[in-house]
């Protein structure tokens, strides 16, 4: 390749030069801060007459389409594009008698070497991708009142607004532009693009995961290949992945849970490109094969996103579990409704089976179990109830996809058991509800108001826009007549109902009833008497609030949760194989007295039945990469680390030492120190423990 320094401006020389932005590349994402801090480079060169800014680089390769040569933009096109708005600002400010110019020339210049070919001014310079580039063509030739809402027009109306305010003239600005440099690297014919593009990229420069596998799966195809790909499936794949409320297209987690369903492993967020680019390597399909089946689960994800089946049932359910931080299911979603649709499931057969993952979230929630445990269990679960259903066919057995799933949930043990009815209970007596994250509250509040009703209150959108909040019946401050009401016990109830279920409701008139005593919340105008809501019902036939009235409402709305989410059951009750793969970043799980079968890092499974061993095994393997990190850790002392030897030690390497003397539990501890400082995530650790039964 040929790279060499030269000044920006130079690049855009030649009536003939073109530049395209490849559709593998990303949209145009320059935020207003780097305009801003473009600018007041520019300003700087200006006022400090200095002779140039280094403006990075820029990576292009000359390839011939329709007959023409063109650059093709590999690494640069946010500054290539953001230096083209700049310019119509400019043209369009004189234009409009905005920003004065002491050489006309100048004017004429920008338009005719800079923008436009000037013996055909209708073709533009700079070819943008497919979203932005009809935004980019609006700005160069119509009229504000025809612009287009996007990044780019966005960014140009900042220059438009910010230049006139700096009192410069247009020439003057054009010449700091002038003194941009930068290096302009031309990649040869032999040249990967795709190598050139990872190395530049891996140095930090901001690409998203998605950005790079993009790249991978389109950058080695000629350029009509690419854009039938692009147009046929990555686009829309975006399209089904930007849902809800996002101002960027990011496909980054929908490709992590879409390598979750294939490979059965959670990867790490940062890692997607990389696992991505295994996983097809291993896989033989074609890059449309592989894109085809990316966009069918894409199709998947959307559904589930936006709870739109057109399934009554279904998308009801959806639409309540969404209320949730429900992307940690999406991983048994996608393989469930995958299998639903090729297998004709109806309606009521799909809500069946997410009621079930309803009715578990739901129950762990009121009984505080950690949801970290969730990551794993929905990203194999899909596969073991499909390994029973097919394991019992062989058998001559038929069981539902429903009657499987229960049994290998009511099965779970540990952090990942489903909750009791008595365990249920016994949380929902004591369970702090106010205190829980507010999208897990609002969650219990919802289903506890609307329940199964057909006429329903739209309870979260309202404590969102604060037309409705939570109401404690028993105030957070109580008054001398509260403290009398409540009897000798009084600071013991407050203490122990507060902020649970049966104390809390919900309404529109929070500071009407402030701390008043419950008489007063409950006749006067709009008071619980006068409410619509199913939670003021029993409010209504009270007529006063202590211990006793609590603990009555407790046991109704007991009853409702019950009929909500009653302990499901099953038609299959052979004996269930669930894993006991547990993830290091589990940090409730309690390691002790547990029997180590195997151990999984990076996908690599790895046999061994002794503690001690897979540490040393996993410590002498680090040691192969980052031998630094862990000699560092050997001075300091951490992990279990030393550098000096004696009788409780075992030697790794000259001067590196293990502690292995130790608990299984503070062998995990400084497990996890060790692959935090040598920046791995404990979760790519995963163990594979016998049942408690076995061992």
């Amino acid at each position: 390749m040929d790279g060499r320094p030269r000044f920006l401006i130079e690049l855009f020389d030649g009536s003939d030069k073109r530049f395209i932005i490849p559709i593998y590349q990303r949209n145009y994402d320059w935020k207003e801060e780097n305009c801003r801090q473009l600018l007041k480079d520019l300003l700087a060169l200006h006022h400090e007459n200095r002779e140039s800014h280094f403006f990075g680089s820029i990576v292009s390769k000359l390839e011939t389409i329709n007959g023409k040569g063109v650059y093709v933009i590999i690494d640069g096109q946010q500054r290539i594009t953001t230096i083209s708005l700049l310019l119509i600002a400019l043209r369009n400010l004189h234009k409009e008698g905005l920003i004065r110019a002491d050489n006309p020339s100048v004017v004429e210049k920008i338009y005719k070497e800079y923008l436009v070919d000037k013996f055909h001014p209708e073709q533009k310079k700079l070819k943008s991708l497919k979203k932005d580039e009809e935004a980019f063509a609006a700005l160069l030739y119509k009229s504000p009142d025809e612009y287009i809402d996007s990044t780019i027009t966005r960014n140009y109306q900042f220059f438009y607004t910010e230049i006139p305010k700096s009192q410069l003239a247009l020439d003057e600005v054009v010449q700091a532009i002038e003194k941009l440099r930068v290096i302009d690297i031309t990649l040869d014919p032999d040249d990967d693009p795709q190598l050139i593009f990872e190395s530049l990229n891996s140095t930090g420069l901001g690409l998203k995961e998605a950005d790079k596998i993009r790249n991978y799966l389109l950058m080695s195809l000629g350029p009509s290949e690419q854009e039938r790909l692009y147009n046929a499936y990555w686009n829309r794949i975006e399209e089904c992945t930007n849902i809800g409320d996002c101002s960027e297209i990011d496909a980054s987690a929908f490709i992590r849970d879409y390598l979750t369903i294939k490979t059965g492993n959670i990867g790490n967020i940062n890692k997607i490109h990389n696992l991505f680019k295994s996983y097809v390597e291993t896989s033989g399909q074609t890059r449309e094969d592989l894109m085809a089946d990316m966009y069918h689960f894409a199709k998947l994800y959307k559904n589930i996103g936006t709870a739109k089946f057109e399934l009554p049932n279904v998308d009801k359910i959806l639409s309540q579990i969404n209320n949730l931080d429900s992307a940690i299911a999406n991983p048994f979603f996608l393989a469930f409704f995958d299998y639903a649709q090729a297998n004709n499931f109806d309606d009521i057969d799909q809500a069946k089976v997410i009621g079930v993952i309803e009715n578990y979230w739901a129950r762990r929630i009121i009984c505080d179990r950690a949801s970290n445990a969730l990551n794993k269990i929905f990203a194999t679960l899909h596969r073991e109830i499909i390994n029973v259903i097919e394991r019992e066919k062989e058998k001559g057995n038929e069981y539902s996809y429903y009657d499987v799933l229960v049994s290998n949930l009511l099965k779970r043990e540990g952090t990942s058991t489903f909750p009791s009815d008595e365990e249920l209970k016994l949380y929902f007596a004591e369970r702090r509800i106010f205190k829980i994250p507010k999208d897990l509250k609002w969650f219990i509040l919802e289903r506890m108001e609307n329940r199964d009703s057909k006429e329903t209150h739209d309870v979260i959108t309202k404590l969102q826009n604060k037309s409705l909040t939570i109401e404690h019946i028993m105030p957070q401050t109580l008054t001398p007549e509260w403290k009398t009401a409540l009897g000798p016990n009084w600071q013991e109830i407050h203490e122990k109902y507060l902020h649970t279920m049966a104390n809390l409701t919900l309404t529109g008139y929070n500071s009407t009833y402030s701390n008043a005593p419950f008489l007063q919340k409950r006749d006067i105008e709009n008071g619980f008497k006068d409410s619509n809501l199913r939670l003021n019902n029993e409010l209504k036939t009270f007529d006063k609030w202590t211990e006793e009235e609590i603990n009555k409402r407790r046991e109704i709305l007991f009853d409702v949760l019950l009929k909500l989410w009653p302990i499901p059951t099953s038609n299959y009750i052979a004996e269930i194989e669930v894993p006991n793969l547990v993830s290091l970043d589990d940090d409730e799980f309690e390691f002790t007295h547990r029997k180590l079968k195997a151990y999984y890092l990076n996908d690599q499974r790895f046999t061994t039945e002794k503690w001690k061993e897979m540490l040393i095994s996993i410590v002498k393997g680090l040691c192969e990469e980052y031998e630094s990190t862990i000699r560092w850790m050997c001075a300091e002392g951490k992990g279990g680390l030393s550098n000096v030897s004696n009788p409780y030690v075992v030697k790794i390497k000259p001067g590196i030492y293990l502690t292995t003397n130790s608990d299984t539990n503070t062998k995990i501890k400084n497990l996890r120190t060790i692959l935090q400082e040598c920046q791995i995530s404990p979760s790519d650790l995963k163990l594979d423990l016998y049942p408690l039964e076995e061992e």
